[in-house]
């Protein structure tokens, strides 16, 4: 084969395959962003009020919630995974046990590819009764999936901030 035409033909196969590496067109992104972090912002809101009717919205059914925890009575704390539905029968265990519950969302890193979005956000937490309240801050790693035009969450992990202690301001 000539130089010019294996050349050419290099050419014209990687000009086949390289647009399919390029990022999407930069005025697509903002709008989506903008959609994704509106749901963010509702799904703090929503949380923090404690509707559960409306938080649950926020997630795509039997969609998980993971942190490592110490159960009552066991030893040691252990990864546990909890999907939705589990975590919203038992809120009188956690969130609605106490007068004071909130998280406010501080900041917010997102990564959308297609029909799914990676958000790492970092949060202050503040949770108790008027006498003791314990706040601290943490993070939230969230896959978000997009079908039919409706943003909602796969899964949620989340724990505290390394060097985080809970405890009155």
């Amino acid at each position: 084969m000539r130089p010019g035409l294996a050349r050419a033909l290099l050419l014209g196969t990687l000009s086949v395959f390289l647009p399919a590496c390029s990022s999407p067109p930069r005025a697509v992104v903002p709008a989506r962003e903008a959609e994704l972090r509106e749901q963010l912002s509702c799904y703090y809101r929503d949380f923090s009020a404690r509707d559960w009717e409306a938080y649950q919205k926020h997630f795509w059914p039997s969609a998980t919630l993971t942190t490592v925890w110490q159960p009552r009575g066991e030893p040691a704390p252990r990864v546990v995974l909890t999907p939705i539905e589990d975590f919203l029968a038992h809120t009188a265990e956690g969130p609605d046990s106490q007068p004071i519950f909130e998280e406010r969302m501080l900041t917010a890193e997102m990564e959308l590819t297609g029909n799914v979005a990676q958000v790492w956000a970092h949060y202050e937490a503040r949770f108790g009764s008027t006498d003791a309240v314990q706040t601290w801050r943490g993070i939230d790693a969230f896959t978000w999936m997009q079908h039919e035009g409706e943003w909602r969450i796969v899964s949620l992990a989340y724990g505290d901030l390394p060097g985080e202690e809970r405890g009155a301001p």
